[in-house]
């Protein structure tokens, strides 16, 4: 799975246009410590310049993603701001019983984050950006209004295989790339597990569905097997209310999110 022609320079005029078009003065982005937020980091510094830049770090508890985070973002010169959210997700959690398993608990913690970018991105007038990739975005994986909030998606229209690409073509540090991804909303938690199969292998299944191939292709073309094609099917399909506006019930001559049609313009 190549990486697409200039790549790097469609991203950059992407980030450099949305910017300029909301007239705001830069972005402020989350930083994990993982390969996405890494990449995505990279890229909005190189389009925007570091001064235009804030990095966000809001662990639960001290983690190894914190200091992996944080010699990331020095050694691109980014201001930083760590905010340990485990005394916010405590006080939730002693005020009501709707967050009792990792699920629930997990989805919290996304939504916090999401509330802290925000509340960052207003005091300074910059656009929050996301780094959600292709993968995650199609089958659902990312908590609605928490990491999947966001005013642009850098890499969105990356698969995760084609991140990891990116990521060493732009020199983001090795011990970033090498790192099991995880999103760390518990202890052990990684997305292949979680998701049950390896990147590459959903990544190949997706391409195969992005094109529009039947089953039988996709399993003589792809190598993967049936159970999984329809294991990724059925995530697409169970998440759609993830990737549409909500859905509104339609009363005037145009309607929002069904035929009032906007356009983001693009470079």
């Amino acid at each position: 799975m190549n990486l697409p022609t200039d790549t790097r320079n469609i991203i950059r005029s992407f980030i450099k246009t949305r910017v300029m078009e909301a007239e705001r003065e830069g972005v402020v982005i989350g930083l994990s410590g993982g390969i996405d937020s890494a990449t995505v980091l990279e890229l909005v510094t190189d389009a925007l310049g570091n001064e235009k830049v804030v990095g966000m770090i809001m662990p639960d508890g001290e983690t190894e993603s914190t200091a992996m985070a944080t010699e990331h973002a020095k050694s691109l010169n980014v201001e930083i701001e760590i905010i340990d959210i485990n005394s916010i997700v405590s006080t939730f959690m002693r005020r009501t019983e709707l967050f009792e398993n990792k699920s629930e608990i997990g989805n919290l913690k996304a939504r916090i984050r999401m509330s802290l970018l925000y509340a960052k991105s207003n005091q300074t007038n910059k656009l929050v950006s996301g780094t959600s990739n292709k993968s995650e975005l199609l089958i659902g994986y990312y908590t609605k209004w928490g990491d999947g909030g966001a005013d642009l998606l850098p890499i969105g229209d990356l698969y995760k295989t084609q991140v990891y690409q990116l990521a060493r073509e732009i020199g983001v540090p090795r011990k970033i790339i090498d790192r099991k991804p995880t999103a760390e909303l518990w202890e052990g938690q990684t997305d292949e597990q979680e998701i049950g199969m390896k990147y590459s292998e959903l990544d190949r299944i997706l391409m195969g569905l992005e094109r529009k191939f039947d089953d039988e292709k996709i399993i003589e073309k792809m190598e993967v097997e049936k159970e999984q094609i329809k294991k990724v099917k059925e995530m697409i399909k169970g998440t759609v209310h993830k990737r549409i506006f909500p859905p509104v019930c339609k009363i005037g001559l145009r309607t929002v999110g069904i035929d009032w049609r906007e356009v983001i313009g693009i470079a």
